[in-house]
């Protein structure tokens, strides 16, 4: 689909005073990234290579209680965690959008796919995904899976004030849902995580700064919105579906420090056809212009974090 029809879209059912969430959905079911869900097993590979770093920064997953932030559509990610050995889990979402049709498909796929599951998992270094797994099958709907993998689901919850208790989390996690909130909220939702963090605890947050129309439309690169002024991307974007902040790399290394946390890995994305495409005249917007073209061409960054004063 043409990202500019794909916004116009989101801008007109965000506008619509009841039903705009199922609307959306349909949307994405039927032309967008719900129609193709992307695999469970991608995202599995991509979990473990993150569960590593976490492990390097002395926070081992297993055994780990984890809180997550943005749990979307699907569990993914809390399956992948409970793979990995999460002795439990919490996910929050400030809206309730979660399909539960949708999650036991996934499930079923799992299943299906039992041995390339472990195999992922074994090349992280995991021994409980075969086990793991089995005890999901003949899960009967989605309270059953989510007391099998001892996954509380909370949604509508703030996630800069989650009633959870303090100190109780050892990982504090979001998976490409930073990039989709507002600066200030990005540092309240830190200090949450400062408080609910355990004291071996740690912060980690998969940020994916890239245009998400180029996810759809392949015509355009992944800093195609960085060529519009904030007033410009305010009349294209909208606060409700598909809001991108289009922070940049250094924007979340102010945050970071703004919110009291102390960086133990900084593992960064950089597109490097962005980074030819600025250096060959690509037009930015006066708020870019001037910054250096790496930070403005990284699509990517997991941060790993935990509070200063710890």
């Amino acid at each position: 689909m043409n990202w500019k029809t794909k916004a116009a879209i989101q801008r007109t059912l965000a506008r619509l005073p009841f039903g705009s969430e199922a609307a959306y959905y349909q949307l994405q079911r039927l032309g967008g990234n719900l129609r193709q869900p992307e695999s469970p097993l991608e995202m599995f590979e991509h979990a473990t290579e993150i569960f590593r770093e976490i492990a390097k920064a002395g926070t081992p997953v297993e055994g780990a209680r984890v809180l997550e932030v943005g749990t979307g559509h699907r569990i993914i990610m809390p399956i992948a965690f409970y793979l990995a050995g999460a002795a439990s889990q919490i996910s929050i979402d400030l809206f309730p959008i979660l399909k539960r049709g949708l999650v036991m498909d996934s499930v079923r796929d799992l299943l299906g796919r039992a041995d390339e599951v472990k195999t992922i998992f074994a090349a992280q270094g995991g021994t409980a995904a075969g086990e793991r797994l089995a005890r999901l099958t003949g899960a009967g709907d989605f309270d059953d899976l989510c007391a099998r993998m001892r996954l509380e689901y909370r949604a509508p919850c703030d996630a800069t004030a989650t009633g959870v208790a303090a100190a109780s989390v050892d990982i504090h996690f979001s998976y490409t849902v930073f990039e989709h909130i507002p600066r200030r909220v990005l540092v309240n939702i830190l200090r949450e995580g400062s408080r609910l963090i355990s004291k071996n605890g740690l912060l980690c947050h998969h940020i994916d700064l890239s245009d998400h129309y180029s996810h759809a439309d392949s015509r355009i690169g992944k800093i195609n919105f960085l060529q519009f002024s904030g007033e410009e991307w305010a009349r294209i974007d909208n606060p409700r579906f598909g809001y991108q902040n289009r922070l940049r790399a250094g924007d979340y290394r102010e945050i970071y420090r703004e919110a009291g946390q102390e960086v133990r890995a900084w593992l960064n994305l950089v597109d490097q056809p962005a980074v030819k495409a600025i250096r060959n005249g690509f037009a930015l917007a006066p708020e870019y212009q001037g910054v250096n073209a790496e930070i403005l061409a990284t699509v990517g960054i997991t941060a790993l974090s935990k509070p200063a004063f710890t």
